[in-house]
């Protein structure tokens, strides 16, 4: 046998395997390409999960992860799907719900569910539920958006029972109920809430409960309902993170109740224990300040409480109405006539349905 016969055969072979070698990593990229890859960001770990989502219900999903075994992700500890059939457009259009342009937010995530394929089905449920998430949230600050925003909400609730968005849109429901004084149809929702498999959920929606019999003018009763909460056990930190809204209704209570050292202890602790990106509790917590602080005769650190809200939590659009009309009232008795017109400009043209405008123009 001549090297030259050698070589060829060599060369033969090695063309053969680079041949093999090649049709096997084709196959795998197919294999790779043919797995829809859904990213999902849970609420108590760090590290995202990436997989293609096989099953949902209203209380988890079911991801087949890329590597490992199918897991089982609890509903309410579902932060964000970043689903493989979206467009990249519906990231910014969260950020800007976030940033609290809602209207922004809203137009940009009815632009995405124009475009969406009527295969992207997932996709198109949570867009809907983010256009009304947002469309609520702007409705709180705005009552003339009230009856489109309950629309919206409850004609997601009623078509998507099984999403695991189910029990927050319920949330959401109740809170705009409770906010046009429908206490019956609050209660209703906030006890669907109470009924989920979730002890986070319950002492939530145990806490809105009483934030509707506050409403009514019922402190003493609502006042037990909050110390209920605050005296369950708190098992995870996401219960935790919810007895802070019972503290907050608490302070509410004291409030009324003109118990203003008792309430300040109570924000203080809200203040220092909710994570700084919760904007909600930090926000609402700086209002119930500025009125203890107001009831104690503290006028100029009640407007920094105030101010705190105009500056860092203005997206909050309800608590940052009820901030503005305070400073309103109050620049003036620190000697700031022309501060107390700047905060009346922006409520009256920021919040023109607001019930601190009107409220402002006796109205």
């Amino acid at each position: 046998m001549t090297p030259q016969y050698m070589t060829e055969n060599l060369v033969r072979v090695d063309r053969s395997i680079l041949m093999l070698l090649l049709a096997s990593m084709a196959n795998l990229c197919l294999t790779t390409n043919a797995m829809a890859i859904d990213i999902i960001t849970r609420k108590s770990q760090e590290n995202r999960i990436s997989g293609e989502v096989t099953s949902i219900s209203k209380t988890a999903i079911k991801v087949k992860q890329q590597t490992g075994a199918e897991i089982e992700i609890p509903a309410n500890d579902i932060d964000l799907i970043e689903w493989d059939a979206a467009p990249a457009t519906l990231k910014a259009a969260i950020g800007q719900e976030a940033n609290g342009n809602y209207d922004a937010a809203i137009s940009s995530l009815q632009t995405v569910l124009d475009g969406l394929p009527v295969t992207a089905t997932n996709v198109r449920t949570d867009v809907q539920f983010f256009i009304a998430r947002a469309l609520a949230k702007a409705a709180l600050a705005d009552s003339a958006r009230m009856p489109e925003a309950i629309a919206r909400m409850k004609a997601f609730t009623d078509g998507n029972i099984t999403s695991f968005r189910y029990y927050e849109a319920m949330d959401y429901l109740g809170r705009l109920y409770l906010a046009t004084n429908d206490y019956t149809q609050a209660e209703a929702a906030f006890t669907s809430v109470e009924n989920s498999p979730f002890d986070d959920w319950k002492l939530s929606a145990q806490s809105s409960k009483a934030r509707v019999m506050l409403a009514q003018n019922q402190v003493d009763q609502a006042l037990s309902a909050f110390d209920a909460v605050l005296k369950a056990p708190a098992k995870d930190e996401s219960s935790k993170q919810r007895q802070l809204e019972a503290k907050l209704g608490k302070a509410k209570c004291l409030n009324i109740k003109n118990q203003y050292d008792q309430a300040l202890k109570l924000l203080a602790e809200v203040i220092s224990n909710a994570q700084e990106s919760d904007s909600r509790l930090q926000g609402e917590a700086q209002v119930l300040r500025g009125t203890a602080l107001l009831g104690q005769g503290k006028t100029q650190e009640a407007i920094l409480a105030y101010l705190l809200v105009d500056i860092l939590f203005s997206g909050q659009q309800d608590y940052h109405a009820e901030a503005l009309y305070n400073l309103a009232k109050l620049w003036p008795s620190v000697g700031q006539p022309g501060r107390a017109e700047e905060a009346r400009a922006n409520l009256e043209t920021k919040y023109p349905n607001s019930p601190w405008t009107k409220k402002l123009s006796g109205v």
